[in-house]
Parts: structure tokens; C-alpha cells; sequence
């Protein structure tokens, strides 16, 4: 018995088999390329993802013998896939770096305010959505407009090609600013305000639901069993907090990637408006818990900007030596903490600000500063904007004790244990870092009936391996340097503002 996860991004997807115990038996990715038609455009063709789709899933299959009982999705989120009645794609997608939908959301806020959107959704207004691209689509381009059948987030849109299935699960939609979060379906409201029709909505459901079986003729055309069942997967973040077994209220997964995000699970929602405002989104999770995603732009990119500009000679060995250069780097990283001050903020800031022109700093430096120094207080700065959120979202009623790590990051032992010191809290770090993947794999074998529940596979299939917690000494210090990096962005708006 064997099942299949679907991860999808904006630059590739990936397939992955396992067997009942989680065990990888093959995988395959395939890259496809974003475009830029013209500046602030940002765009993907739908058609490109769904071929490179069934290249992984037949190439991946190819080398199982097992049937497939079946596959899951995990896919990025907000951009969107218009369809017509033979599910062909009418346009390729705006993803959400896109800037058209502007005037549009500015429309839409005459007609609904955007505290009852808060109040509706946990999502704070904004272009990045879906809705106000459909009504840019609506006003532009009203001849296709009116030729499209369905509108269909990405993860949606390949259960679609897969089955001709009519189904998002509720933490994909809740990224188009049109999903309920209290009522888990689309809101009449602000439909009505947006000029969207219902009937081009996919049916909502539960993340790991059984939705419908692969085409006969799909299947055969990709080596599958005919009989392999579709299942309704979830925001790429959600699939990650799942696969690295956050399900405990009080707990967060650290996902330590490209960007570094973290997801409380929490039973609170008396504060959902004033999160909004924040931008902190109240996102359905498991069992009547919810769960939200504040995270950074530069997490592991902060890190890969010091190997490129700095790293030459440790990527020289790192490749004359097999190992990961990133190994290297922590080896002769400082064991104490820096005096260094780093604002991550290279790629602009993320939640809470959203400000696209914020800039990174280093402050402290000296004549006695050494490469390794700047490299321990890159993971400083990375951690001090993460406990900034933390507390954030500790002032909106999203508890955190403990975090679970996963992701690239949390390879470096160095790195977990500055995390434990700044939050002042146990970190453990999940055994496999592709927790996105375990968790669509969860939400297969759950939909089919392999576990009982998502906390048994969770116990059965997610391990930690070890904890790190945090050391008195670094802990005062680190408060200390706190206080100064809270300081930071607001010095440097300043800055910018001169």
C-alpha cells in the first residue's frame, strides 16, 4: 500500500510515494519558470504546472509496484487558476506578487468595509488576494470573464484535472479573501460587494477529505491504478505544521525554509479582528482549532546572501569535501552570543508590516569583527524578528510554549539553540525536514483509513529528534539585545524617510 503527496510551488512541484509507515519509496520534481510581462506583472502558466504535474506523478510512480491508495496536495497560496467548461486554462495566472487588482480592492472598500472583511475572514485587505484580481480580470477583461466555468486555487485546480472534481479545502480558500472562517464557506457578503458569482466557487471542504477518483484515462495515460482516491490537501504552511505533528494547543511549528514561518495552534478567536489588523490571519485547522502564519521573508535567503557573499572559500571545500557548505559555516561559527545587531529585512519586511521597502542593516561592527561573527548574527536577526511576531501573537491570544522545528534551517544545531535562547522557550527539531510532504501523506492515509485519526499518524509518523532548551546566561543577554533590535525598523523608516 502505497501513498502519494503533491507538493506545489511557484517554481516546481513535487511527488512523493511512501508506504503506510511514512518511508520514502521514490519522488520526482520538475522546475518550471515564472514570468514578468511587464513591470509589477508577475505570472505563471497553469498549463506548464499541470504538465510538469503529470511528469512527477508517472515518473514517481514508475518505480513503485504498489497501487497508490491515494494523493494529496499541498499548494501555495492566494493565486488562482480561471477555467472553462472543459477545464482548459483562459489566461495564466496572476500570482500574488502582482500588482494589478489595486483600484480594484480600493472599489471593493467602498462597497464593504474592511473590518467587516476582517471580522469575516482574519485576513487583512489586500491586493495579494485573490478577489480583487478577479475583479480586475471582470473590468479588463470581461469576454473571457464570461467564459469561465470555475475559478480554482492551484491546489484546487490540479484535484480538478485530476478527477474533474469540484473541491478546495477551507485553509486554500481561506487565502482568497473570501472565505468565512467562522461559517467555513464562501461569504454571500463579500461576493456581492466583489461582483462574484457563487456558482464559479469550488464546493468547500475539510482538509483530508475524499473528493473523487483519478480519470480512468488519466491514470492509464500516467502508470496509475484506476482506483486511486483524490483527497483535499491544504496550504503549503498548513501541510507543513501537520507533518512535523503540531497538533497540541500551546505548540508551534517553526517552518525553517527560504522564509521562516511560524504557526501557533490555538482555540482563541476572540481576537481575530484586532490579528487582521496585525496581519496575523485566523486559518482553520484540526478539530476545531485554528492556527495562522506569521513569517519572514529572510530566513534561510539571509543565509545564502552571506555563502555568495562571503562564503567563496567554504563552498570551494564544501565541494571538494562532499558536504553541505552550510556545515562548514557552523563549525566555526562563535558558541557565544554576538554583539552584533542584524535587521533581516533584505527582501523588505513581511508580517506584521508588509513594507516592500524596508532594508536589512547590520549594526555593531568593528575592527574586530570576523566573518563567522556576521554569520551568528545573521541566525540572531532571523530569530529576534521571529520573537517579535511570537509576541505579537502572544498579545492576540495565540499561546506559544513549545516549537517544533523542521525545514533546511533546522539542520544546524547552532541556529536551534540561538532560537531556544532568544524565545525562551524548548525547541525540538522534527526528524524529517520535508514536513510538507509527511503532511499531505498524512492526509491521504487519513482520508483512506490507514490511521484513525490525525493524531495517531501524527504519533506514528512524526518523531522528534532532539530538544533544545534554552541556557539562563544566553537568555539574559539575548533579552537585552532585544530591547535594542525593537528599535531597529522603526530607525530605519526613519532613515528612509529623510
Amino acid at each position: 500500500m502505497a501513498l502519494m503527496g503533491l507538493d506545489l510551488g511557484t517554481t516546481g512541484v513535487k511527488s512523493t510515494i511512501t508506504d503506510n509507515q511514512g518511508n520514502i519509496l521514490s519522488a520526482a520534481y520538475r522546475e518550471y519558470e515564472t514570468s514578468v510581462p511587464r513591470e509589477g506583472e508577475y505570472e505563471l502558466d497553469p498549463s506548464v504546472v499541470w504538465s510538469a504535474t503529470k511528469e512527477v506523478i508517472q515518473e514517481s510512480k514508475k518505480f513503485v509496484k504498489e497501487d497508490v491508495l491515494a494523493v494529496s496536495v499541498s499548494s501555495f497560496g492566494e493565486a488562482f487558476v480561471a477555467v472553462d467548461d472543459q477545464g482548459q486554462p483562459l489566461m495564466n495566472t496572476m500570482l500574488q506578487t502582482d500588482s494589478r487588482g489595486k483600484d480594484e480592492l480600493k472599489d471593493l472598500l467602498t462597497r464593504i468595509s474592511a473590518e467587516d472583511i476582517r471580522n469575516k475572514t482574519g485576513l487583512n485587505p489586500a491586493v495579494t488576494f485573490a478577489v480583487p484580481k478577479i475583479m480586475w480580470i471582470k473590468k479588463h477583461r470581461p469576454e473571457l470573464y464570461g467564459k469561465i466555468h470555475r475559478i480554482l486555487l492551484y491546489g484546487a485546480y490540479i484535484l480538478y484535472k485530476l478527477g474533474n472534481v469540484d473541491a478546495i479545502d477551507y485553509t486554500l480558500a481561506d487565502r482568497s479573501l473570501a472565505f468565512n472562517v467562522s461559517t467555513n464557506d464562501w461569504d454571500p457578503d463579500i461576493l456581492a460587494a466583489a461582483g462574484i458569482d457563487r456558482k464559479l466557487l469550488p464546493k468547500c471542504y475539510r482538509l483530508g477529505t475524499v473528493v473523487g477518483t483519478i480519470k480512468p484515462e488519466l491514470a492509464s495515460e500516467l502508470g496509475i491504478n484506476a482506483d486511486m482516491k483524490l483527497v483535499t490537501g491544504a496550504h503549503d504552511q498548513i501541510c507543513v505544521s501537520i507533518g512535523a505533528g503540531t497538533i497540541d494547543v500551546g505548540d508551534a511549528t517553526d517552518g525553517m525554509g527560504s522564509v521562516d514561518n511560524i504557526s501557533p495552534i490555538f482555540t482563541d478567536t476572540s481576537h481575530l479582528k484586532e490579528n487582521a489588523k496585525k496581519n496575523y490571519p485566523t486559518v482553520p485547522y484540526l478539530d476545531n482549532k485554528y492556527t495562522t502564519i506569521a513569517y519572514m521573508y529572510d530566513g534561510g535567503t539571509s543565509l545564502k546572501w552571506y555563502r555568495d557573499t562571503f562564503g567563496f572559500e567554504e563552498v570551494q571545500a564544501a565541494e571538494l569535501s562532499g558536504v553541505s557548505v552550510y556545515n562548514i559555516f557552523d563549525k566555526y561559527v562563535p558558541k557565544k552570543p554576538t554583539n552584533l545587531l542584524v535587521l533581516p529585512h533584505f527582501s523588505g519586511a513581511a508580517v506584521p508590516y508588509f513594507d516592500e521597502d524596508a532594508r536589512g542593516m547590520i549594526l555593531g561592527l568593528s575592527g574586530a569583527t570576523r566573518k563567522p561573527d556576521i554569520y551568528r548574527a545573521l541566525m540572531e536577526g532571523v530569530a529576534f524578528e521571529m520573537r517579535m511576531n511570537l509576541d505579537n501573537m502572544e498579545a492576540g491570544g495565540m499561546h506559544v510554549n513549545h516549537l517544533r522545528a523542521t525545514g533546511g534551517g533546522s539542520r544546524s544545531d547552532t541556529w536551534l539553540q540561538i532560537k531556544a535562547d532568544v524565545f525562551n522557550r524548548e525547541v525540538g527539531r522534527v526528524h524529517m525536514k520535508e514536513s510538507g510532504t509527511m503532511g499531505v501523506i498524512i492526509m491521504a492515509g487519513v482520508a483512506v483509513g490507514l490511521f484513525d485519526s490525525f493524531e495517531t499518524a501524527m504519533k506514528k509518523l512524526v518523531s522528534i529528534d532532539k530538544v533544545f532548551k534554552p541556557i539562563p546566561e544566553n537568555v539574559a543577554f539575548y533579552n537585552h539585545q532585544y530591547k535594542k533590535y525593537q528599535q531597529l525598523y522603526a530607525f530605519g523608516k526613519k532613515l528612509r524617510s529623510l
